[in-house]
């Protein structure tokens, strides 16, 4: 697997960086800007999980100890639009919520490879239209009732619901041919060869829930199969976790989890900056720069970065003209984006997703900004002076940075871009995709989910509107193809197409980093999208 190469992610700041962030925020102030084992080996040990201040990572050796509440605030959504359903909420807090309540057959470690959670094994047959779940013995639910096959089927059947946004995740199972092999273990058959199911299991939404759990709100609170079950929720607002003593993989330390959903980068760093939380997710990069100067705050800075880019609607000119997108992503300066927007809490991105996944296309050329080039493009599509809208948003830490960068940098080329501002709990859900020029920001998962779930024709989430049968077919080849050189080739393929030709301009990889208070321990340094990121079984309290 590729590894990537990140700079130093406490790179001083330099002054044009510092000019261009202060013009930016005005009166904001500085916070502009706010998808095999048990897990046991994922705890950052105590006291050094992460860069503590201007002291360095702390060297102590505290030993763990039971007990307190951790609140957490955690980037959210309005409350019309949040929901307690892990096969539907889409937010981080969402995220943070489901993956300490319930549980994936398997999740993503750090680097893509896969973790076993409630699976204990994936097995194909011989050609891959066939997979065998076996699933761990003695796990229960928080009520005491035992995990077995029937959990898992009817939880298949819910997500592969029309009306839910998990219907995606699952889309290769064909359930009527699925059957229990049994108390634990399930047969799953395929709608085609799949070369790797657990990459499809380790997707956002697939949570294993309780058998007839259907209704999920501050009444119901469904039992899970996770380290805390849920005690009250308040749509859009926070939720109280308590342990649970049940939990297959040892009982978590802290007595309890307070998750804080705010959906605006500012209010989430004041909330922390005033006391009200013990840990903030989402913050900005310029937040994260000041918090690392700080003796009683210690930034946990995950090892590989998450995508920062911007979608182009290829079904809408003038983004439906390939010259055009080629173009756009000929104007930013890829460098300028890390050290200016992610104070270098980042690496530059190649205009293709999973930098240091499998089977990621790291030997196409770095694109390069050519500003000359961009303007040739354009004149050759009769668009010269050509002037495009980038509609933003302050829904995650960088965005408004990034969107003003790239209005700037696009100039060289004689390209105006008009910066339409939307309000930032409905960007996701209402804009993104949907009008002509957006920001994208998936997680980390592997090529094979992010692919189905944003490039097929039919893809859920194609907020490119990339729709080519003949990419289609390659792609299903690639997923169902065993043969491991065979499916780097066809990947490479399937990436060399999109390098040239798509509608994603991806110009860096962020490292999301994350505040804590100096007392908050064991808090693994996650990847957004892995098992660690937002999950608090191995945290406590030194206090």
């Amino acid at each position: 697997m590729h590894q990537s190469t990140a700079p130093d992610p406490f790179t001083p700041v330099s002054p044009s960086r510092r000019r261009f962030l202060a013009g930016l925020a005005g009166t904001a102030g500085l916070a502009l800007l706010a998808a095999c084992g048990t897990g046991d080996d994922t705890t950052a040990p105590a006291g050094s999980a992460g860069q503590s201040g201007s002291t360095g990572p702390a060297t102590d050796q505290a030993q763990p100890r039971s007990g307190g509440r951790l609140r957490a605030v955690v980037g959210g959504a309005s409350a019309a639009s949040d929901s307690l359903d892990p096969h539907v909420i889409g937010t981080s807090a969402g995220g943070a919520l489901s993956k300490n309540v319930w549980d994936k057959l398997v999740a993503y470690d750090n680097d893509l490879t896969l973790r076993y959670r409630l699976a204990q094994s994936l097995e194909p047959n011989a050609d891959g239209t066939q997979w065998r779940i076996t699933l761990r013995d003695g796990v229960v639910f928080s009520d005491g009732t035992p995990l077995t096959s029937q959990d898992v089927l009817y939880s298949f059947r819910r997500m592969l619901a029309e009306d839910k946004p998990s219907a995606g995740d699952l889309a290769v199972v064909d359930l009527d041919r699925t059957v229990a092999d049994g108390d634990l273990a399930v047969v799953v058959a395929m709608r085609e060869p799949l070369a790797d199911f657990g990459s499809v299991l380790a997707g956002w939404y697939c949570y294993i829930v309780q058998d007839g759990s259907d209704v999920f709100d501050a009444q119901t609170l469904p039992p899970g199969t996770g380290p805390f079950v849920v005690t009250s929720w308040s749509p859009g607002d926070r939720a109280l976790l308590t342990r649970n003593d049940r939990y297959w993989d040892s009982a978590p330390l802290l007595d309890e989890v307070e998750i804080i959903q705010v959906a605006d980068t500012e209010a989430r760093m004041n909330a922390f900056s005033s006391g009200e939380a013990d840990l903030v997710h989402d913050i900005s990069f310029l937040q994260a720069q000041t918090a690392a100067a700080q003796e009683d705050i210690t930034l946990l800075v995950p090892p590989a970065g998450i995508m920062g880019a911007f979608q182009m609607r290829t079904d809408m000119a003038p983004f439906d003209d390939v010259r055009v997108r080629q173009a756009l992503r000929l104007v930013v300066d890829r460098q300028a984006m890390v050290d200016t927007v992610y104070y270098g809490y980042a690496e530059i991105g190649n205009d293709l997703y999973g930098k240091g996944a499998p089977n990621y296309a790291a030997g196409l050329p770095q694109r390069t900004r050519d500003p000359e080039q961009a303007r040739a493009l354009l004149r050759e599509a009769g668009l010269e002076d050509l002037t495009v809208t980038l509609t933003t948003a302050n829904a995650e830490p960088g965005m408004i940075e990034m969107a003003t960068l790239f209005a700037q940098q696009a100039e060289a080329a004689g390209i105006t871009v008009q910066l339409e501002t939307v309000p930032a709990d409905t960007y996701f859900s209402q804009v993104a995709g949907k009008a002509a020029f957006t920001h994208t920001g998936w997680w980390n998962y592997s090529l094979e989910y992010y692919f189905g779930q944003t490039l097929t024709s039919d893809a859920p989430s194609n907020g490119t509107a990339w729709r080519r049968p003949e990419w289609d077919a390659t792609f299903a080849r690639a997923r169902a193809t065993l043969d491991p050189q065979e499916r780097e080739r066809l990947y490479f393929e399937l990436q060399e197409e999109l390098w040239h030709e798509g509608g994603i301009l991806l110009h860096s990889f962020a490292k999301k980093p994350t505040a804590v208070r100096s007392f908050v321990r064991g808090v693994p340094e996650g990847v957004p999208g892995t098992d660690d990121w937002g999950n608090y079984r191995t945290a406590w309290l030194d206090r």
